[in-house]
């Protein structure tokens, strides 16, 4: 696809960013002395017509699942190429894939759990998980549906859905990155999956996790290899951390890395992973044409939403600010 193609919808979602919260929103929200008053600085956003339901429920997980599934309405309808918006989109596609295959093994009922957001309607994988069929959605679906089913024919293991569809979404991602025919977009998604299973590494390494375990969940559509981490799984995390430092994430794993035992932190690298996508997301501002500022535009918005939940669930359990700051991602919209 021409790079000029994106020319129009770049325009409106600069339009978009205008909206976004800003650096100084969130220091009021967070120095506000209660979840009340919290809320009062958001009568000064796009937020401000949801206020005073707010204040009666309480239900600010309703709100920011509307507020995300609203965005992605809009981008699907706008995107020159919806693959590039479901490159987002994708992992409530794959979390409701999981709830709907848990229904089905179990025969129990998980409909409130499922969330209402992607290219792909609820009843349209509901339909695929009962008959492992469909005229509509892609091939990787179909392809992640049976593998799960087939698995659990054999081994009758519910468990297995999550770490299937987690490594299954990873190879749905790539395969959309390669539709999209992007270096830009490669070269994200690349890290993206590489930091995810950097992530993974450390929890199984913490959790003690068997080279079976990582060689089933550890993902193979990164840039390194996954023999090399599976091999990593049987190290300490002080000792993965500094082997994992030699390489090309250096940066991100030294500020994963806790200073009182030197030990790699999962939640470091995480933290540390959501850093680095915004400072990469933020040089989107400066291009005119391309995929990259719708990108920027979605994960500014994901953040947002991130960021507001983290300062509302701290003032409704009355949490210290500082423990609420510090996991707080990069804003974005500053």
């Amino acid at each position: 696809m021409k790079q000029t193609a994106f020319a129009g919808t770049n325009a409106r979602i600069r339009v978009f960013e205008s909206n976004l919260l800003k650096d100084d929103q969130f220091e009021r929200m967070l120095q506000s002395p209660n979840f009340d008053e919290a809320l009062t600085v958001l009568k000064d956003t796009p937020y401000r017509n949801d206020v005073e339901q707010l204040r009666e429920t309480k239900d600010y997980d309703a709100l920011l699942v509307k507020e995300l599934q609203r965005m992605y309405a809009e981008l699907f309808s706008i995107s020159p190429e919806p693959a590039l918006v479901e490159l987002f989109s994708l992992r409530y596609s794959y979390h409701n894939l999981k709830v709907l295959l848990k229904e089905k093994v179990t025969g129990n009922n998980f409909s409130e759990m499922l969330i209402p957001i992607g290219k792909e309607p609820l009843s349209t994988l509901r339909q695929a998980v009962e008959t492992g069929k469909s005229e509509d959605l892609e091939q990787e679906y179909l392809i992640s549906i049976q593998e799960v089913l087939t698995d659990y024919e054999e081994y009758k293991n519910p468990q297995s859905i999550d770490i299937i569809l987690d490594r299954r979404y990873f190879t749905h991602l790539k395969q959309l990155a390669k539709k999209i025919n992007d270096p830009q977009v490669m070269d994200l998604i690349t890290l993206y999956i590489d930091l995810n299973n950097l992530s993974t590494l450390a929890r199984a390494i913490k959790q003690k996790r068997t080279r079976n375990f990582l060689t089933t969940i550890l993902s193979s559509s990164g840039s390194i290899p996954k023999e090399e981490l599976v091999s990593l799984g049987s190290e300490s995390l002080e000792d993965a951390g500094r082997k994992l430092a030699e390489g090309k994430y250096r940066a991100i794993i030294m500020a994963s890395i806790h200073s009182d035992n030197q030990e790699l932190s999962p939640v470091k690298i995480d933290l540390a992973t959501d850093d680095a996508f915004m400072e990469k997301m933020k040089a989107a501002k400066l291009e005119v044409f391309g995929p990259m500022p719708l990108l920027a535009y979605i994960y500014a918005k994901e953040n947002e939403v991130k960021n507001l939940r983290l300062i509302l669930v701290g003032k409704e359990n009355n949490l210290p600010i500082e423990e609420v700051r510090e996991r707080m991602r990069i804003n974005y919209g500053s």
